[in-house]
């Protein structure tokens, strides 16, 4: 009988091994290697972009499962038999992916996330430990404690469970949460909030005693937080307007607890059936508010306004004043279209409305007043779902409001241009639509066409001639718009047409007027400006979030009221298109759908200089108005169908 052959081990010396480590390494430095972003596809396989021409190269489901969607790595691509290339991963660079919402399932003895993001083909695997308490199809908030680089197997934990996927309670937190917007306030938080409500405001021996005079605000009927009441009285050459804003910095200290909790939210969130404030209750609808019959720290911006709607003498100051109402919209709204101002308030209203008009029409000869448009309010019952939306037009006491507003923002520009401030700007057109902005205004309205759009004055010429003729030229046109951001210099805004602008009236609610009025503070005492850097960081990355979140909730709501709603037309305005679809607003509740051309018989041809879609005997625009139905329509999305061409 042969001998068996004897295995044996063998074990490679120190020289063997760093041998070895060179023959890797030079079959690496050998290899192409290329950066790219992983792109998922919602199932096993994916992508990777390529970073340095965009190109995507197919990453097969062993190599996809290492990965998450949105992670950097390095690769190469290689040859497959069929011909075609694939990406072989090579190393990870950056995983962005830690918290994130989905939702919770049990299946069988394994329980796991599934993210919101379509791109993930799968779930996350939850340990038994790190639930939660999550129960199955909880919405939840989780996560990732091991990446799937080195195992190919991802874990995440779930840090809270939202609630129940049933609910739309539940949703709002998600959307609340994928923004990074609190919906509580730490008990430290609130233990401050009850100390300064009790200590009241700090003493500014600066103040002046306007308690006198018949401040009154004019609000929502809901409305508890008022933070602007207005006073104005006829003069010789025109009124004096007076606008008492709340004095929220002689509450709140800065780097306060306090303070640091209205920086995580920048704004109070108003979400159908819920209000999330800036500032606990305790202070925003109570101490710091404007409520009648109560003295109140303000800070007053007066001004005189002559017969044309031009200012003079613009001044801040700080007082103590007694609101002597809380007036509702609506109902100074009935009183003015009804003449039946009450005598109480007949001298201080008329005033006021006649002083705003003034004003009003300065604007619209020399700045550039947007159009009014609809707003919509979703009513919800006590589990949050849809009772009714209703239509919200403009009416006059809001523009009263509005325009006494918009003046003390403007002013208070004015008056802090010289030192660095919390500037909203605006700078129009976009750089790189020189050409077709030309080429439109040639078209349509020649005589502005050789104006330079990003000179302020020429702005406003070309903004007025474009709402002179039978084309939405001004939609057009808005389209084109630049995105508004924060400075710490006055710059222009060129959407409202004003030199400069900034926010001091919201100091409750707006977390940019509370340090705007730091500033004006510190300016009138000739103090040290507080520093701004910061609160300017968070406006220009995180300003938006709070509408951001309440556009996603009400678009959910809206959806789920049209699902609800019995087969039927729909009167829409046409807000964007494309070369394939149209984005139709619907009029009577505000939501927003497709309207998919790509299957109609007929050719058509999209101009995108003009924004139109052409068909032989009709066409389609912006602004135009057009009768829908609902094709499909689910939580996440609504789909329309045209039932008559109205071109």
């Amino acid at each position: 009988m042969a001998d068996l052959p004897v295995q044996r081990n063998f074990m490679l010396d120190d020289k063997s091994l760093a041998v070895l480590q060179s023959l890797k390494s030079d079959i690496k430095a050998a290899k192409t290697l290329y950066e790219g972003t992983v792109k998922g596809t919602g199932k096993k396989f994916g992508f990777v972009v390529n970073a340095a021409d965009g190109s995507e190269h197919f990453l097969p489901p062993d190599e996809m499962s290492r990965v998450f969607p949105g992670d950097e790595v390095r690769f190469t691509i290689v040859d497959q038999d069929d011909g075609k290339t694939k990406a072989e991963l090579e190393e990870l660079i950056r995983s962005p992916l830690d918290e994130f919402n989905g939702v919770f399932f049990v299946r069988g003895k394994a329980q796991g996330v599934e993210p919101f993001d379509s791109a993930f083909g799968g779930w996350l695997f939850v340990p038994p430990k790190q639930t939660s308490h999550a129960n199955n199809k909880d919405l939840v908030r989780a996560k990732v404690v091991r990446h799937p680089w080195d195992t190919g197997k991802a874990q995440a934990e779930v840090l809270k469970s939202l609630g129940s996927a049933d609910n739309n309670r539940s949703w709002y937190s998600v959307a609340l949460a994928e923004q990074g917007i609190p919906e509580a306030f730490s008990d430290a938080e609130l233990k401050q909030a009850k100390a300064l409500a009790e200590a009241g405001p700090e003493t500014d021996p600066s103040r002046q005693d306007l308690t006198d005079l018949p401040f009154v605000t004019i609000d929502a009927a809901s409305t508890k937080d008022m933070d602007d009441a207005l006073f104005a009285r006829p003069t010789e050459n025109g009124w004096q307007l007076s606008v008492a804003i709340a004095d929220a910095s002689a509450y709140i200290p800065l780097d306060s607890e306090l303070d640091k909790a209205a920086q995580k939210r920048l704004t109070t969130t108003y979400l159908p059936g819920l209000t999330l404030p800036m500032l606990p209750e305790i202070l925003a609808d109570s101490a710091m508010s404007l409520v009648p019959d109560e003295t109140r720290p303000a800070m007053i911006f007066q001004m005189q306004i002559d017969r044309d709607g031009n200012v003079s003498d613009f001044e801040i100051f700080p007082a103590t004043v007694r609101s002597q109402a809380k007036l509702a919209y609506d109902d100074v709204a009935h009183w003015f279209e009804n003449n039946a101002i009450p005598e109480s308030h007949q001298e201080n209203l008329q005033a006021l409305n006649d002083a705003t008009q003034a004003l009003a029409s300065w604007r619209r000869k020399n700045a550039n007043p947007m159009k009014d448009r609809v707003d919509y309010r979703i009513r919800v019952d006590d589990h949050f779902q849809v009772t009714d939306i209703v239509q919200e037009h403009k009416n006059p006491a809001r523009a009263l409001v509005e325009e006494a507003m918009i003046v003390t923002n403007y002013q208070s520009a004015q008056w802090l241009q010289d030192q660095p401030g919390l500037f909203m700007c605006h700078l129009g057109f976009k750089p790189d639509r020189e050409t077709e902005l030309k080429g439109l205004l040639r078209d349509y309205t020649p005589d502005v066409a050789e104006l330079n759009g990003h000179d302020l004055a020429d702005f406003r010429k070309i903004m007025a001639a474009s709402q002179t003729i039978d084309f939405p030229l001004y939609a057009v046109l808005q389209k084109r718009f630049d995105r508004g951001f924060w400075s710490r210099e006055a710059q222009p805004h060129f959407g409202l047409g004003l030199s400069r602008y900034t926010n001091v009236t919201s100091p409750i609610r707006k977390y940019s007027d509370l340090c705007m009025h730091r500033l004006i503070k510190a300016k009138l005492a000739s103090r040290a400006l507080p520093d701004i850097d910061h609160a300017l960081s968070l406006l220009n990355e995180r300003g938006n979030v709070s509408r951001f979140a309440a556009q996603k909730i009400e678009n959910r709501l809206r959806y789920q009221w049209l699902s609800q709603q019995p087969e039927q037309t729909y009167r829409g305005t046409i807000v964007h298109l494309n070369a394939n679809n149209l984005m139709v607003r619907l009029d009577d509740c505000g939501a927003v759908g497709q309207v998919d051309l790509r299957k109609r018989k007929d050719e058509f041809s999209y101009d995108p200089l003009r924004m139109m879609l052409k068909f032989e005997e009709f066409q389609y625009q912006l602004e135009q108005e057009v009768t829908v139905k609902i094709a499909s329509v689910s939580a996440e999305q609504l789909k329309l169908e045209i039932v008559e061409d109205d071109g």
